[in-house]
């Protein structure tokens, strides 16, 4: 079929809009990918003026090698894959791990070897869904100036999501009770819940409080086995990577000055960090089921970049929130533009719940 410039811009146009990614796209209108990549080539060929030099617009590939370097040296412990899968997610810039190696290697970083894909059949043990198993687990850690303190926190198993957190001076039966309390009034009740075998969680004689909270509120409290806290493994991860990610790169001198950052850097553990063991999703875009529309909104992904504020599911399609070269803001629900933004603040501490 012939289509005039004029139709193939519309094309274009709304393929790149639809949400799908862009061979499901073009298919529902009738034509195959590879028209529409030459489509767009001749079209971006044709809107080229000839630029003096204070008019040449940024290199795309420029600018992407700037947002990488600034980004391994705000996370200097990232390693390749991690930083381009990072670069898709939150800016939707492709690079693949081998060019993020030579870059950092031009640019005098020292790099890792790039890893060996993991052996065929290797599985991750993980439940289906959010909110069948929640991990709860204490961590310490001492300052200079007032000593210990512990984190508490509760972990979703199969998204990673933290849903309930608190830094206190003890780790008292009290504070356990209260950061489960906490999650279940913000994210409802789980399932089960895995601890060890703490005397906050479990006692060796008869029930204790928390038992007894857990069972009047019907949720099954599975303890980790003596001598195997590996079970919860996903949660102990959880810390020590915030003492790896946060506490080792700053001298914290009150337990105050902690708190606060600890708080800030679960936000984005949850809303922007991407996890390798959920295929480098975030936690959030799991937790609240959305997922799979971050994985199409990331297949347009192009050589210029978008930046996600956020993405999940209203009453049930897809939400996204994308960010253009020109600055511009769009949501998009169910794939179509919906609403422009002017102003972006605070938009990466929000989210939809499913």
């Amino acid at each position: 079929m012939y289509y005039t410039d004029e139709e193939k811009a519309k094309l274009v146009e709304l393929v790149s809009k639809s949400g799908l990614n862009i061979k499901e796209a073009c298919r529902s209108y009738g034509f195959s990918d590879a028209s529409y990549y030459t489509w767009r080539k001749q079209l971006a060929s044709q809107n080229e003026k000839p630029k003096g030099p204070e008019q040449e617009e940024p290199d795309p590939e420029s600018e992407a090698k700037q947002k990488l370097i600034s980004l391994k040296k705000e996370h200097p412990y990232f390693g390749v894959v991690k930083l381009s899968k990072q670069l898709l997610r939150t800016y939707g810039l492709n690079l693949h791990p081998g060019k993020v190696k030579r870059i950092l290697d031009d640019h005098g970083f020292k790099t890792e070897a790039l890893p060996k894909a993991p052996p065929k059949g290797t599985r991750r043990f993980e439940r289906t869904c959010p909110k069948e198993l929640f991990m709860m687990d204490i961590m310490y850690y001492r300052l200079k100036k007032e000593g210990r303190f512990y984190l508490i926190s509760i972990l979703d198993d199969y998204s990673r999501f933290i849903v309930a957190h608190k830094v206190c001076t003890t780790q008292a039966a009290e504070n356990v009770t209260s950061v489960f309390q906490e999650a279940v009034e913000t994210y409802g009740l789980p399932n089960q819940l895995l601890t060890d075998r703490g005397s906050q969680f479990a006692s060796w004689k008869g029930i204790n409080a928390f038992q007894e909270l857990l069972g009047n509120l019907g949720v099954e409290h599975i303890l980790t086995k003596s001598q195997s806290p590996q079970t919860i493994g996903k949660i102990e991860s959880f810390h020590r990577n915030i003492q790896k990610e946060l506490l080792r790169q700053k001298q914290y001198h009150t337990i105050k000055e902690a708190r606060e950052a600890i708080k800030e850097y679960i936000r984005y553990y949850n809303f922007e960090r991407v996890h390798m063991g959920i295929g480098y999703l975030t936690p959030a875009d799991r937790f609240f089921n959305s997922a799979e529309a971050v994985e199409k909104a990331v297949d347009l992904s192009s050589a210029e970049g978008s930046d996600f504020y956020l993405t999940g599911i209203l009453e049930g399609q897809p939400v996204r929130l994308l960010k253009d070269k020109a600055g511009k803001v769009t949501i998009y629900l169910a794939g179509h533009p919906v609403k422009e933004l002017e102003n972006t603040d605070g938009l990466k501490t929000l989210f939809f719940p499913a």
